[in-house]
This record gives structure tokens, C-alpha cells and sequence, in this order.
């Protein structure tokens, strides 16, 4: 079983710049995605984390007809990266 991922290793993943959620479990050497979205949901409710998705983007960051959502760190982020 992989280790738990955490908001840390978002975060320390983020430094890489912006990334899907795809190239988030990439960096993350291939991160289970329940396990990977706990994580985001967790960096993005201390103000680490921010998205371009919209409400009518799912969980699994897609949003129909529209690019796939992007996540990036906020200035707080970095500076706990």
C-alpha cells in the first residue's frame, strides 16, 4: 500500500508550478486519486491551494466542455512550501 499523501506533499509538489490533478499524481509518483483529492481538499481549506474549476467542474476536475481545472499554490502556499 502507497503512504498517505498529505497537504504538505501537495504543496511540495506545487513548487513545480501549476498542474492537473493527473500531472499532481505524476509528480507525486503516481499518488492514488482518493488519497490525492483528500490532500488537495485539505491544502485548499488552509488557503494553501487554489483552482480554476468552477462549480460545474467535478471532483476529478473536469468540467465538460472546458479545459480540465488547474491547481496552483496562493502566496500563503508558498510560503508554507
Amino acid at each position: 500500500m502507497a503512504p498517505a499523501l498529505d497537504a504538505a506533499d501537495v504543496i511540495r509538489a506545487l513548487r513545480g508550478g501549476v498542474a492537473t490533478l493527473d500531472a499532481l499524481a505524476a509528480r507525486l509518483g503516481g499518488a492514488d486519486r482518493d488519497q490525492l483529492l483528500w490532500a488537495l481538499d485539505d491544502a485548499a481549506s488552509r488557503g494553501w491551494v487554489r483552482s480554476n474549476g468552477g462549480e460545474e467542474c467535478g471532483p476529478d476536475g473536469l468540467c465538460g466542455s472546458s479545459a480540465p481545472t488547474v491547481y496552483s499554490l496562493t502566496d500563503v502556499g508558498r510560503a508554507a512550501a
